[in-house]
């Protein structure tokens, strides 16, 4: 396996997809499922160093099962080595993870084959601290480490040697979790962590989970003789949450005691931190509805404060914290003005928008000077994905990677460096560190094979005209495109809100089986509906207690357009997805017919079956709005099946349950539908994840499609 750092050149040249009509070397099942990613090894992940002068980064790989080094990057010497190898710690011990840079950047904290370490970055020196730990933080003066074992929280003091505490009791799993996570909050709220320590070192802040009430939703293994049994808590759709607390430890007395009490008012507590240089706690409050938000302050135990609110009829996305600035100034992302953008609020409360129209998606940090913030953005055009320098006084935000296509940026501390791995629909990705005044391309990590890009058929970028605009949409012909021939399209479609398929940018594995279907004689086509753009907030609020609906509208409007090309065949439109990509295939196939056959993975059947925050933040309670469900189910419409229908499910899906396919198979057998084509992934979860299962994966939906169309 080729494991190498390159020196870029000055200039580069785009790597550019041959044309339609050119003879292309195929493609192969095996080039795209090998182990390592045929566009390359550009690294999924980048973790600064506090000082800015080095980064850890691990190389892409398509097994999800292989153990990766870790490297680091020296940005003063210019040169990369393997920081820590897993062949070290025995076999099966796999890939580093929890990986924490202490605050001076002298040490790592890390997990390993069950074990926490600290790494000494100067001597290569491991030192242990216990096993079955998991999400450790440093203490503000790099002394001490606080980490969650067997749901309750730990602190081991590290000199003169190392001490552990056990600062809560009464943890466990699926019950009491003291400082750590359920299932639902890091997957619809995008929490990271549930402790905090405060700045000074002598508190911590934790949540408390209480998941007695929520439902055990069974994960059966088939594999065994006996088969096996594991429940997850999983809080469906109208029915109970888990119970959250925001609780503060004292370290010196022990003293354990209640912030705020979320649970009893049945909201969610998406995130909490503390205000720099101060005893002030701050966490964010969402209703159970998400159409009300807090943020609130509690300054050295005081009764919360609130410190910003936001209303919406329908819905509010969760925000993130703030960034605090001098003079009681702060910068915050807000969904406001019919889309997200940055904001600074003055000390009085006073907010000013310092970005455009256009949606802007991250705040990744503050210059040194705290005079110029750094964000990412759907700008210039909603498909590119961009960092913009945005002055904190006046002027105009810089566009710092200009190239057009998207940009996935790691920023250093301070933010005079970032880390940039760089594609469009045409070009493979490449990784840069990029000195940002300048934007000087210093070096790339990983490697791509250059011979993929001459394989590759041009992805074209289309608009498509509707009452609410016009709509993205991408599109391959196939080797050999002749404008005088009839071809099969297949549609690929997620559908979801605010949640875009035709943005420009490499999509990796999925972007080269559409490669595969193009080879073989069928046209790709996707297009994003009026609620799956990322800039218009009205047009997201289509699908407000109108899910299916609201979706299938923007996909009939592309498959009439198909209609309308000469070189298509109208009765030949196919239509697939993932997820709720896979819910919109199966809800197209029963509620319209202008697709003749569908292939849904993982797919949503009834909403019913999926989780609370997600789907009432759209759909509300199905108590409040059974008609809303009803009609945005696949269920009551089997009958109502028009074509051919493929449904793929892992079994041990804990994300999307495999109950929902199984409700729509015996809805198909009541219905004596016999169209109905099922594929089984044992043991795999929502992504079907390793080399074996996805390359069967795709590959029989190549066969279907083949037959089907």
């Amino acid at each position: 396996m080729l494991r190498r750092l390159l020196v870029v050149l000055p200039l580069l040249a785009l790597l550019c997809a041959t044309p339609a009509g050119a003879q292309l070397t195929p493609l192969t099942l095996d080039q795209v499922f090998g182990v390592d990613p045929p566009w390359g090894l550009q690294p999924p992940r980048v973790t600064w160093a506090p000082d800015g002068n080095s980064f850890l980064y691990v190389e892409a790989t398509q097994d999800p099962f292989q153990a990766i080094p870790v490297y680091l990057f020296d940005v003063r010497a210019r040169s990369g080595r393997t920081l820590i190898d897993p062949r070290a710690y025995g076999k099966g011990a796999g890939t580093p993870g929890s990986l924490v840079w202490s605050p001076d950047s002298h040490s790592l904290t890390f997990t390993i084959g069950g074990t926490l370490y600290v790494r000494n970055i100067a001597t290569g020196q491991d030192q242990a601290i216990d096993q079955r730990a998991s999400d450790p933080q440093w203490s503000p003066h790099g002394d001490a480490i606080a980490y969650v074992k067997a749901a309750d929280l730990y602190v081991a003091s590290l000199a003169p040697k190392v001490s552990i505490r056990r600062l809560t009791r009464g943890g466990s799993k699926d019950r009491i979790l003291n400082g750590g996570l359920d299932w639902v909050y890091p997957e619809e709220l995008s929490t990271s962590y549930g402790f905090a320590w405060s700045p000074e070192g002598t508190s911590i802040a934790y949540m408390r989970m209480d998941e007695h009430p929520v439902t055990n939703f069974p994960l059966v293994d088939f594999m065994p003789v006996d088969n096996i049994v594991a429940n997850e808590k999983y809080p469906l759709a109208g029915e109970s949450n888990p119970k959250v607390t925001l609780r503060l430890i004292a370290l010196a007395r022990g003293k354990d005691s209640l912030v705020y009490d979320a649970g009893a008012r049945d909201e969610y507590l998406p995130f909490f931190g503390w205000q720099p240089n101060s005893q002030t706690l701050i966490f964010e409050l969402l209703n159970r509805a998400q159409t009300s938000l807090r943020v609130v302050a509690s300054a050295s135990g005081a009764s919360p404060q609130t410190v910003y609110e936001q209303s919406d009829p329908k819905w509010l996305d969760d925000i993130p914290l703030p960034a605090w600035l001098s003079g009681g100034r702060s910068l915050w992302m807000l969904d406001r003005d019919g889309t997200n953008g940055l904001y600074l609020r003055d000390a009085s409360g006073n907010l000013k928008r310092l970005t455009g129209a256009f949606r802007t998606d991250s705040l990744l940090g503050v210059d040194g000077a705290a005079t110029t913030a750094y964000v990412t953005a759907a700008f210039p055009t909603r498909r590119d994905r961009t960092l913009l320098a945005v002055p904190l006084g006046s002027g105009a935000a810089k566009n710092v990677t200009p190239e057009a296509g998207s940009h996935d940026v790691s920023l250093a501390p301070g933010g005079a460096l970032f880390v940039d791995t760089r594609s469009s629909l045409n070009a493979l990705p490449q990784s840069f560190l990029v000195v940002t005044a300048t934007g000087y391309l210093r070096e790339v990590l990983g490697y791509h094979e250059d011979s993929l890009s001459n394989q590759l058929l041009p992805v074209e970028m289309l608009s498509v005209p509707s009452q609410y605009g016009p709509l993205d949409a991408t599109m391959i012909k196939p080797s050999g495109f002749n404008p005088a021939h009839r071809y099969p399209v297949i549609v690929y479609v997620y559908g979801g809100p605010g949640a875009p398929t035709t943005a420009d940018t490499f999509g990796g594995q999925r972007a080269l089986y559409h490669q595969l279907l193009a080879q073989n004689g069928f046209i790709v086509f996707s297009i994003d509906g009026p609620a799956s753009q990322v800039d218009s907030d009205a047009n997201v609020r289509l699908l407000y207690h109108n899910f299916g609906p609201g979706s299938l509208m923007g996909q009939e409007i592309g498959a009439r357009y198909l209609q309308s090309l000469p070189y298509v065949d109208p009765s030949r439109i196919g239509i697939w997805g993932w997820s709720f990509g896979g819910y919109e295939t199966a809800y197209a196939m029963t509620h319209s017919t202008l697709f003749k056959a569908g292939a849904a993975v993982a797919p949503v059947t009834d909403w019913h079956y999926y989780d609370t925050i997600y789907t009432e933040r759209y759909m509300g309670k199905p108590q409040d709005d059974l008609a809303a469900y009803n009609a945005s189910s696949v269920l009551p419409a089997a009958a109502n099946l028009h074509g051919d229908l493929l449904i793929s499910h892992g079994t041990s899906d804990d994300n999307v349950h495999m109950a929902n396919t199984v409700s729509l198979l015996q809805s198909f057998i009541d219905a004596g539908e016999t169209n109905v084509d099922f594929m089984v992934y044992p043991r795999r979860t929502h992504s079907i994840a390793g080399i074996a299962q996805r390359r069967h994966l795709y590959g029989h939906m190549l066969q279907w499609w083949l037959k089907h169309l």
